[in-house]
């Protein structure tokens, strides 16, 4: 990562780090006690800006790479499908409640959770997840072997991480 932003980015994902630490989003497994394949991550990078274009913040997020996931559930014969699901209001929808607010004269007011699915919930019924850690957050036990991550809560990408996330919400 060579650009004179260089700085922030690194900053920004060492925030996203402290993040899952905070939230507890993993646990360090050896790759050689595995069951099974696991998909790797990566960084995805942005610039948040505010509704006149200027910066607000730099963004790093830890990702999964979840068309890994779905393809290697497919390939390997795997009972069950990995859901995707992503909530959100339909245009339609949205338009009626700003309209029932505007004749009711209420504030209509929109809010974003911050680090969302990271305060996913996984359940028994979700299983395991290992991932293999993002360039830059490899590490290898005391015998050299390479370390995943074992998931308790769900990261950006995931094939489950919204239907996780909307179920942990709804509680």
């Amino acid at each position: 990562m060579k650009s004179d932003e260089e700085h922030h980015w690194r900053d920004a994902a060492r925030t996203e780090m402290h993040n899952f630490s905070r939230h507890g989003v993993y646990v360090e497994a050896s790759e050689d006690q595995l069951q099974s394949w696991s998909p790797s991550t990566k960084r995805a990078f942005e610039k948040k800006r505010d509704e006149k274009g200027g910066l607000l913040k730099y963004k790093a997020r830890a990702v999964v790479c979840g068309n890994q996931q779905k393809s290697k559930a497919l390939n390997s014969g795997v009972k069950h499908s990995l859901e995707t699901f992503a909530l959100a209001a339909r245009s339609a929808t949205f338009k009626l409640l700003c309209a029932v607010g505007c004749i009711s004269n209420l504030r209509v007011r929109q809010f974003d959770v911050d680090a969302a699915y990271l305060q996913g919930q996984f359940e028994g019924d979700d299983g395991e997840v290992h991932v293999r850690p993002p360039p830059g957050e490899r590490f290898f036990d005391n015998r050299g072997v390479p370390v995943v991550w074992r998931l308790l809560k769900p990261l950006y990408g995931e094939a489950d991480a919204g239907r996780i996330w909307h179920r942990t919400a709804k509680k």
